[in-house]
């Protein structure tokens, strides 16, 4: 009975173990093991299950877009640099990248390996080279200021060319937190900094103090004209002199008047 048993259930068994699944959104590669096929009977796979037998490996590839990031969580996978000086730049990077599938066998073809492997082998080198060969050319204080998004160009720029010699599509090569810089070279970085801002505001401080000045000399130049415009139209003016004095005249003569001194405001002919 139990020889029954076991004769009825090993079909089943023997279907399972043989039985791949590629989910939606993945491609399969089947590759069988043994025989005179052995690696190079290569099938590309759609979502779905196949029966496969154990001579046959199947390899799942994403057709949608793959995110990496190498830096120093979970074991390091962080990347050091020399820059012109020699100085050590340690940085952590990502990577966006999808392998298209009608390039899938292809890959496969050239690296024998499944998606997590060519990202951390392959892909992985592709970035150190080209991090390399871009900083050797840079002084450490444009890595670590202004110069980091061309050195980002250079990076990427290279890897998406050597990526798409082998069918893979990278779209973007990005640098994840602040590079890491001797101590000391971060501290001189951080002093020139510092003593450029102090600078940036005393000059700032000296402009404004010149334009303050400017104005103030502006205005007085502006008053000192606006009085020799009115003197002069006062001289060039008697009964405007003398509106003006009867204007501020309280109505009262003088207690005293020498001898052949006009009343005031009163013309003596």
């Amino acid at each position: 009975m139990k020889k029954l048993f076991a004769l009825l259930v090993l079909p089943f068994v023997l279907m399972l173990t043989g039985c791949d699944n590629v989910p939606a959104g993945f491609v399969g590669v089947q590759v069988d093991k043994y025989g005179g096929d052995r690696g190079v009977n290569i099938e590309v796979k759609g979502p779905g299950r196949y029966f496969n037998g154990p001579n046959t490996d199947m390899f799942l590839f994403p057709s949608f877009t793959q995110n990496y990031v190498w830096d120093k969580k979970d074991g390091d996978e962080s990347f050091t640099f020399q820059t012109v000086e020699g100085m050590s730049v340690n940085t952590d990077i990502g990577i966006s990248y999808f392998i298209p599938t009608d390039k899938v066998a292809g890959v496969f073809q050239k690296y024998r390996k499944g998606v997590d492997e060519i990202t951390g082998t392959y892909l992985r080198a592709m970035v150190r080279d080209a991090l390399n060969l871009a900083g050797a050319g840079m002084a450490v204080e444009d890595v670590y200021g202004k110069g980091k998004a061309a050195l980002q160009e250079k990076v990427e720029s290279e890897v998406k060319r050597q990526a798409a010699s082998v069918g893979v599509t990278v779209e973007n090569i990005y640098f994840v937190n602040e590079m890491r810089l001797p101590p000391q070279v971060l501290q001189s970085i951080n002093a020139k900094i510092a003593a450029t801002q102090v600078a940036q505001q005393k000059e700032n401080e000296l402009r404004a103090a010149e334009a303050d000045a400017k104005k103030e000399v502006a205005k007085a130049q502006g008053e000192a004209q606006a009085l020799e415009i009115k003197a002069k139209a006062l001289r060039e003016n008697q009964q405007m002199l003398q509106q003006m004095a009867v204007e501020k005249w309280d109505g009262k003569l003088p207690q005293y008047i020498g001898a052949g001194t006009p009343v005031p405001f009163i013309n003596v002919k």
